[in-house]
């Protein structure tokens, strides 16, 4: 259904072209209709007393508040059907059966002046201009920034130092400052002295473990010469021991010798006596018969008598060396015995020296260890030159200053090397930053805006980032410089090591519509539903 009006300044004109509908499916249009400014609610009771046959046309006027509430604005003629009314009916080809009815009414209304006025003026063109306007410049702005690139510039901070290794004297110990023995950039030789601190107190220490060490050797050396001499004291003895006993062993023998001839001597002599005996006892009949002599009995029996004599004499000759042989033993047991007791002292006597000597020998290591910490101590409170160079940076400006652990005093720098900038990359930036790129120096001693910006490159970056207090996570990075002065009409102007400066890298190439939209996407990346 449409209701197209056109309201002038006296006359209201409505043209309503409404096709007859079954009741149900006039309710489905009234549901659908609700964005218009009337309800179709408003028209039901013209449909109602005016209800045709869908193939019967109609005719119907609306009054004049229906449409006032349509377009706006204020009707003060009370609700009147016009007498002026034209009907034309259409059939459309599609559907013969349907009718359609324009109704035509121009009602005389009584609008207030001031919606009249603006009724009466034609539609500005200022808001489409603007809309337009709007539009050009989105469509303008969306192809530049999709279109359109920008570099990714990185900064990185650093100094000017030395190409090359810069040796930094930093030192491990808190101390006063008693020698100042070189001046910033002299030329320094390897091994010459830099700095020194107060290191009396280290020097005592050491002193004294010096002494306490000589003292340790001292009595080891006396100890081993106790040790020396016990052992061969204890040789001598175990060599006399072994002579008497030898001796002994001799005498032994001997007196074994003699008891076993006199115990042949004494069975002899009683094999005599028998002897004797047996003819004795021959011969006593034989006298008595007169077949010998009594002369030759009588010599018999004298010859008995002294075979029994030397018999006891030979017997307490066996007696006695036996009773020697059994002394001898026995002393030369009790020499055995000496030997191995004298044995035994020395061997104990050796065993406390030797725990003494060791005792000793690990208090001198003990010793020793505490002298080389004591004397690394002690050399820590002076500094040397590690290699030739010069003193790029000294810290120190007079003696009786206080250093602090990890202050770097000094900085020595290879000689006749040119300068080149050690920087830190953010870690956010170093991952396209590569070897060869081009580099934009600003050293911060001289104005860019006066003296230029320095072109270099890229030499090499640090394969591990490294924590900075300021930047988090950072990459050291070398770069070489094109030239290390600046120029002024009356001079030129080297550059000196130490000398800060800014690195400006370019890191890529981006759409100018990505980094519009990088913020969304760190809110995204942030859980931040858009």
């Amino acid at each position: 259904m449409v209701l197209p009006f056109r309201p002038t300044s006296h006359l209201l004109p409505l043209s309503v072209s409404i096709r007859s509908t079954p009741k149900g499916h006039l309710n489905s249009v009234n549901q659908q209709s609700h964005s218009l400014p009337f309800s179709l609610n408003d028209l039901q009771p013209v449909v109602n007393q005016n209800r045709l046959s869908p193939d019967k046309p109609f005719l119907e006027t609306l009054d004049s508040s229906i449409g006032a509430r349509i377009y706006g604005g204020t009707a003060n003629a009370p609700n009147s059907v016009s007498e002026n009314t034209s009907v034309e009916t259409q059939h459309p080809p599609a559907v013969p059966s349907a009718v359609h009815s324009t109704v035509a009414t121009t009602p005389p209304v009584n609008w207030s002046s001031t919606l009249q006025t603006v009724l009466d003026q034609p539609p500005s063109s200022l808001p489409q201009r603007f809309i337009l306007g709007g539009v050009v410049f989105c469509l303008a702005f969306g192809a530049w920034a999709w279109l359109g690139q920008m570099n990714e510039v990185g900064h990185a901070r650093g100094k000017l130092v030395p190409q090359g290794e810069a040796y930094k004297i930093n030192p491990l110990i808190e101390g006063k400052v008693t020698q100042l023995a070189v001046n910033e950039g002299q030329n320094v030789k390897a091994g010459q002295l830099l700095v020194a601190l107060d290191g009396q107190i280290a020097a005592n220490d050491v002193e004294r473990l010096e002494q306490v060490l000589a003292g340790y050797r001292v009595e080891v050396s006396q100890k081993q010469t106790l040790l020396e001499k016990i052992r061969l004291e204890a040789k001598t003895r175990a060599a006399i021991a072994a002579a008497n006993i030898q001796a002994q062993e001799v005498s032994i023998a001997q007196a074994n010798a003699n008891a076993k001839t006199a115990s042949e001597l004494v069975t002899q002599y009683q094999q005599d006596i028998v002897e004797y005996q047996e003819r004795l006892q021959r011969f006593g009949p034989m006298v008595t018969a007169g077949a010998i002599s009594r002369e030759q009995l009588f010599e018999v029996e004298q010859s008995l008598r002294d075979r029994q004599s030397t018999t006891i004499k030979s017997r307490g000759d066996l007696q006695q060396n036996l009773a020697e042989a059994e002394r001898l033993q026995a002393g030369l047991t009790q020499k055995h015995a000496e030997g191995r007791k004298d044995q035994l002292a020395s061997q104990q006597q050796g065993h406390e020296l030797e725990a003494q000597i060791t005792d000793l020998n690990t208090k001198i290591a003990d010793t020793q260890t505490s002298l080389s910490s004591a004397q690394s101590r002690l050399k820590q409170y002076s500094f040397y030159a590690p290699v030739d160079g010069i003193v790029s940076s000294l810290n120190i400006k007079r003696t009786g200053e206080v250093v602090q652990i990890g202050q770097t005093i000094a900085e020595i720098g290879p000689q006749h090397a040119p300068l080149v900038l050690q920087a830190s990359l953010p870690n956010q930036e170093a991952g396209f930053v590569k070897p060869g790129m081009s580099v934009q120096v600003k050293v911060d001693a001289y104005p860019y805006q006066d003296y230029g910006i320095i072109s270099g490159r890229v030499v090499s970056t640090s394969p591990d980032s490294k924590s900075d207090k300021n930047l988090g996570e950072v990459y050291r990075i070398e770069v070489a410089l094109d030239r290390d002065y600046v120029s002024t009409p009356q001079q030129m102007i080297k550059f000196k090591p130490g000398q800060t400066a800014t690195a400006e890298i370019v890191i890529r190439d981006r759409h100018i519509i990505d980094i519009l939209l990088d913020p969304i996407r760190k809110l995204q990346k942030g859980g931040i539903n858009l």
